[in-house]
């Protein structure tokens, strides 16, 4: 069965797009070197959306789903628009060179330096080339032999800095000081900035559990959270908590979630991979309670804290892995006509999970596809349990890429 990136990269060749004029600097290196890693080096955003439109077309013919695709929510923003970056350190001899990652053919990474990210909003290649420079001076010595990534989290007005660390040594932590005072006199909307020890040099940037007893999270300068307004609340969690990259979606991603729930005030939802409480906050007021569960400590933290300052009172969260055994406990009170939104990670959900709300008969799923090629596995498994789609509505939270998050409505079948 083909993929969606297979079928679009098909299409983008068959409707013979023009290449996109690039500004100077931008989806390029300083020696010139184009960046190859995503569509907007190639597309604008108009004309990527037509191709999409039409390879989820394709795609959803190909899986042969009882149910009709509905049209992809257009992002507001098509660039420009990540509010969550990052880049790896590369290292050479005795200097290191922050960049993009980029894979040859064998897998192996190599650094692609961009002085302008078309899917980056402007000031954080401002921040990354200061970063740059800066760490070239002998003080940062002892920080850059350490450092895995340096990450910016935050909306689109101000940002938090993460450096992935290897070793919180003192020598370290008196570079990063000295590197964050420098940040700050240049660029007023850094609001935070936090080193995070990882000795495990990983494929994601806050990619490995952190040593028994140790503390890996230590803030340097600044607010202690990141700030979010969607659907019109105030949103504070921990730069460790997972969130959405494309903030200009959110309001829209909260309406559809909304739209295919059909929440009441005699319902009950339960809010599975509940993050720092986006859903569940923004949908309290419509349901009679609302419980989140999620495995990170942070976001659970997070989520309570956001519902005390929002008032909210009909919600609670709960500290929990999400798997087959766990179901049982997070769902033990569900009644046949309670709600259930699902969000799980990229890689999807653990075996037995959907079977073990199955079970339970809510009265709807709403379950969000972050990649979209795992649905015809996770749609044959609510068949087998019992349930079928009835709405699917993708939306653009990642232009210029392959990626479009999937949102799927199931109801239990007659």
């Amino acid at each position: 069965m083909p993929t969606f990136k297979r079928i679009l990269a098909e299409v983008i060749r068959s409707r013979a797009i023009p290449p996109r004029q690039l500004q100077p600097g931008e989806c390029q290196s300083p020696t010139g070197q184009r960046c190859g890693l995503c569509y907007a080096v190639a597309l604008d955003y108009e004309s990527e959306i037509a191709a999409k439109q039409q390879a989820l077309q394709q795609f959803w013919h190909s899986l042969r789903i009882p149910s009709t695709l509905e049209p992809l929510i257009v992002s507001p923003l098509g660039r420009n628009y990540r509010t969550t970056t990052k880049r790896r350190a590369f290292f050479s001899r005795d200097s290191v060179r922050l960049g993009l990652i980029n894979p040859d053919e064998e897998g192996r990474l190599h650094p692609l330096p961009v002085e302008q990210c078309a899917i980056e909003p402007v000031r954080h290649c401002a921040i990354y080339n200061r970063i740059q420079e800066t760490i070239a001076k002998p003080y940062a010595r002892k920080l850059v032999q350490r450092l895995n990534y340096v990450v910016i989290k935050g909306n689109y007005h101000e940002e938090t800095i993460i450096l992935n660390i290897n070793d919180l040594s003192p020598e370290a932590v008196r570079a990063a000081n000295t590197l964050s005072k420098s940040l700050t006199r240049s660029f007023s909307t850094i609001i935070g900035m936090f080193l995070y020890e990882d000795v495990s040099r990983p494929q994601y940037y806050l990619g490995s559990r952190p040593r028994a007893g140790r503390l890996p999270f230590r803030k340097l300068f600044g607010k202690a959270t990141v700030f979010h307004r969607v659907a019109g609340r105030s949103f504070l969690f921990s730069p460790l908590s997972f969130s959405q990259v494309n903030h200009s979606l959110l309001d829209q991603t909260i309406d559809t979630a909304r739209t295919l729930l059909k929440p009441s005030k005699e319902q009950r939802l339960f809010d599975l991979y509940c993050g720092y409480g986006l859903f569940a906050l923004c949908l309290a007021g419509e349901c009679k309670a609302v419980v989140g569960a999620e495995v990170s400590a942070a976001s659970v933290a997070s989520a309570v804290a956001n519902a005390h300052r929002q008032n909210v009172a009909n919600a609670r969260f709960m500290l929990t892995d999400i798997n087959e055994q766990t179901i049982e406990r997070i769902m033990h009170t569900t009644r046949p006509d309670d709600l259930v939104l699902l969000d799980p990670p990229r890689n999807g959900t653990a075996d037995g999970v959907i079977e073990r709300i199955a079970a339970r008969r809510p009265a709807r799923v709403v379950h969000i596809f972050c990649e979209i090629d795992l649905l015809p596995k996770e749609l044959k498994r609510w068949k087998e349990s019992g349930y079928r789609p009835t709405r699917a509505v993708p939306l653009d939270m990642f232009p210029g890429t392959a990626a479009v998050e999937t949102m799927v409505a199931l109801e239990p079948m007659a």
